[in-house]
């Protein structure tokens, strides 16, 4: 019988997406100890985690481990925040030569087509992500877009891949760079600065979740919604939970544990309401 590791057991579910993406967002912060608590299987020892992933005509794998020093090989050549945003762009099924461009233009060999192997090193944990696509995979799927630089430059319309991307770039405050990004162009060229908000809406799971970023003024009274105050943090961690399909008990003991936060001086206004389609 194989043995459960902490996560399993105190949430009730098997290993998906989320843990891929947490487990990376925990490397980058430095907390090795925080990864083996939460996922390894053998307590007392640091051995090396696996995870897969079956996204439709991609096998996905990831393991963790320890290594005995400093990684100094040029293998380990890319960042956690790339291959977060690989694994999101093959879930949510992203046009294929997309991906394998946007990778080119970080400087990442890729390798033969089908296959992409990533590696990466904090510290001594070393981290290889491989995703291999099946080589009888039906061409991409048009889908209708519209008019924002991110939709015009990659063909395809705004999803998850896109809220995370806002939530980091908003905590980061590169407000000029979200705008110009993703207001749909006409707005952007001839409209007021009221009209230069970012709205879309994407499935999550069994949820449809719509999304809204907005600039306003420090001088301009704002009241926010009941209980609708909380960090970019919390908004991350309920959306990709929503994306890996978890139970809505888990979701809102996201909430309960993250608590509210209020910010006095604000700059940007994100909203997200979620509202399930079954």
């Amino acid at each position: 019988m194989t043995t459960k590791c902490l996560v399993e057991e105190q949430e009730h579910r098997e290993l998906d997406s989320y843990d891929l993406i947490e487990v990376l967002e925990l490397v980058k912060d430095h907390r090795w100890q925080e990864i083996w608590r939460r996922y390894n299987r053998q307590p007392g020892e640091f051995a090396t985690l696996n995870f897969e992933l079956y996204p439709p005509h991609y096998f996905v794998q990831m393991t963790v481990q320890q290594l005995t020093s400093l990684a100094l090989s040029a293998k380990y050549n890319v960042t956690p925040y790339i291959m977060q945003a690989l694994i999101r762009r093959v879930l949510l099924g992203h046009r294929h030569g997309l991906i394998l461009d946007k990778l080119s233009r970080y400087g990442v060999p890729v390798g033969a087509d089908d296959t992409i192997n990533l590696s990466c090193s904090i510290g001594t944990v070393g981290i290889d992500l491989v995703v291999s696509r099946d080589k009888n995979a039906p061409e991409y799927r048009f889908r209708r877009f519209g008019t924002s630089r991110v939709e015009q430059d990659e063909q395809r319309p705004l999803d998850h891949y896109d809220m995370v991307a806002i939530l980091l770039s908003s905590y980061l405050n590169r407000t000029d760079w979200i705008l110009n990004r993703y207001v749909p162009q006409e707005i952007l060229n001839e409209g007021t600065e009221e009209e230069k908000v970012v709205r879309f809406s994407s499935p999550a799971g069994d949820y449809l979740v719509d999304f809204l970023f907005q600039h306003i003024k420090n001088d301009v009274t704002r009241e926010l919604p009941p209980r609708g105050n909380v960090s970019v943090g919390t908004m991350h961690q309920v959306i990709t939970r929503l994306f890996a399909g978890h139970d809505p008990a888990l979701i809102t003991q996201e909430l309960t544990r993250q608590g509210i936060i209020i910010t006095v001086v604000e700059a940007n206004y994100i909203e997200m309401r979620c509202r399930r389609t079954s």
